[in-house]
């Protein structure tokens, strides 16, 4: 017993130390269909050696024999002519059941040769059904697996299913194949390796402390979350994370399933409409404003400079005073920018060369700025169609970017303005190597009353974004913290429609 190897317990798949077996069947039954499957089926070359039937025998004479024709074995009438024909048989298979044949073989046969009887042929027939069943599941198995993972692999959004230590069990397609490696050599690597935003930067370097995976290990329960990052171009991404804890059999949590979802357009859209929903309000507020404030102000303003110019006043008073008319003119101000902002333009649009009116724009600026160190490239990729627009407009919005660029760098620096086709749109990037801004900078960008500007009101991004919707267009920006910032203006192309006919 304690010679017994236990590491081999169970293992009967052929190694191919038995030589082939030449095999001879005696009569029929109903396990002979079950053989010849066993013999002929390549599905049990695994598990056996190579098996030949040489001969049968003993056949009953009502019985059809052209089975054995089509396979091109003979049949004989005794099992002795058989055996006289084929010497080399080495296994016999009895199937008449016929009283004494066992006894007859025996004694006709020598210990080379080896004997199974119909009874011992009934545990071939159990053992072939069960590898058909076993097949059948296998192959039904195999089929929704396959059907599982075409599934998963046309869902777009990002799937991760991960250990409850974070290292990757399995991923969709979308997921290597944007990381740029097999399949393969990411699983059983931590998830971040994994991890990419669309256009295959690295979604994260560690296990993101905020990332739903952790709340689902203590919770069992489905979580989410929203984070936001910056892609390799400096464009702000959102994205949605969920974490769905995977269940054993026991009911336990075994795994994790995280997916990543980019909601970056809807979110966008969604900001969009809020922002128009906040300036119409601000519209209605603006209304109110010059109605109800601007006459009042002006009163008072116009006090103000009176004590001012007053001989009577201290002079503590009177700086009290200045200080009263540069708020009231600054309130004024405010006022003005927002009904501005608010103001549906009058515009006169024409066909345009983008090009030229970028050139004048930067003229414009080096003017004053020039000086003090700052330089304007303007340059345009290819041929460019004509865009559809205001020419004022358009050389003011542009103006308002490059001055944007140059306060972004302080110690001068250079503006580049680079023109390309993109698409149906004309698109304008204007690029400095300044501050740039981070996620909330970006999230913020075009809120009108946000400004990273000591003593701005914001209006200026918000401003040009909306006079370039008003032209058709529309406006991204792209920044890095440290890196400088691209703000890119998309203008319609002029079409060229052709004459009527």
């Amino acid at each position: 017993m304690g010679d017994f190897d236990y590491d081999h317990l169970g293992v009967c798949y052929w190694n191919g130390t038995m030589k082939p077996l030449v095999v001879g069947i005696i009569g029929t039954g109903p396990g002979l269909r079950a053989l010849l499957d066993i013999i002929y089926d390549e599905a049990f070359r695994e598990f056996l050696p190579d098996i030949h039937l040489a001969a049968v025998s003993d056949i009953p004479k009502e019985t059809d024999t052209s089975r054995f024709t089509d396979i091109n074995v003979p049949v004989y009438d005794s099992f002795e002519r058989m055996l006289d024909r084929h010497p080399d048989i080495n296994l016999i298979v009895e199937m008449t059941g016929r009283p004494g044949m066992l006894a007859r073989l025996r004694q006709r046969t020598h210990e080379d040769i080896s004997i199974l009887d119909h009874r011992e042929v009934v545990f071939f027939c159990g053992l072939h059904d069960m590898a058909l069943v076993k097949k059948h599941y296998m192959d039904s198995l195999a089929q929704q697996r396959s059907l599982l993972q075409s599934i998963l692999d046309g869902i777009r959004e990002d799937i991760f299913l991960l250990d409850k230590q974070g290292m990757v069990v399995d991923i969709n397609r979308i997921v290597w194949e944007r990381a740029g490696v097999p399949r393969k050599e990411l699983l059983g690597r931590p998830c971040w390796h994994a991890a990419r935003l669309r256009d295959g930067s690295q979604f994260c370097s560690q296990l993101d402390p905020v990332c739903p995976f952790h709340k689902t290990l203590a919770s069992g329960q489905k979580e989410e979350t929203l984070v936001t990052r910056v892609n390799s171009e400096g464009l702000l991404q959102y994205y949605r994370l969920y974490a769905y804890p995977i269940l054993g059999a026991r009911g336990e949590m075994t795994h994790v399933m995280v997916m990543h979802r980019d909601i970056t357009k809807r979110t966008l859209q969604e900001k969009h409409q809020n922002q128009r929903d906040r300036l119409a309000i601000v519209g209605e507020m603006s209304t109110y404003l010059a109605h109800e404030i601007r006459n009042p102000l002006f009163a008072i303003g116009g006090f103000a400079n009176a004590l001012v110019r007053s001989p009577s006043l201290t002079e503590s008073d009177r700086e009290k005073a200045k200080i009263l008319v540069e708020e009231t003119r600054r309130l004024d101000v405010m006022l003005t920018s927002m009904l501005n902002f608010v103001r549906a333009s009058e515009l006169k649009i024409h066909e345009m060369d983008i090009l030229a009116v970028s050139r004048s724009a930067a003229e414009l600026m080096t003017i004053g700025y020039g000086s003090q160190g700052y330089s304007i490239e303007v340059r345009g990729s290819g041929p460019l169609p004509a865009v559809l627009g205001d020419e004022d407009t358009l050389k003011q919005c542009i103006a308002n970017v490059i001055k944007n660029s140059i306060e972004a760098m302080p110690g001068g620096g250079v503006v580049h303005l680079d023109i390309e086709l993109a698409g149906d749109s004309v698109a304008l990037h204007v690029r400095d190597s300044g501050t740039g801004m981070d996620k909330n900078g970006l999230e913020r960008a075009f809120n009108p009353f946000h400004s990273t500007k000591e003593g701005g009101y914001g209006l200026g991004l918000a401003m040009i974004k909306k006079k370039i919707e008003e032209l058709g267009g529309r406006v991204e920006i792209a920044s890095r913290l440290g890196e400088g910032t691209t703000v890119t203006l998309f203008l319609p192309a002029a079409l060229d429609v052709g004459s009527p006919l």
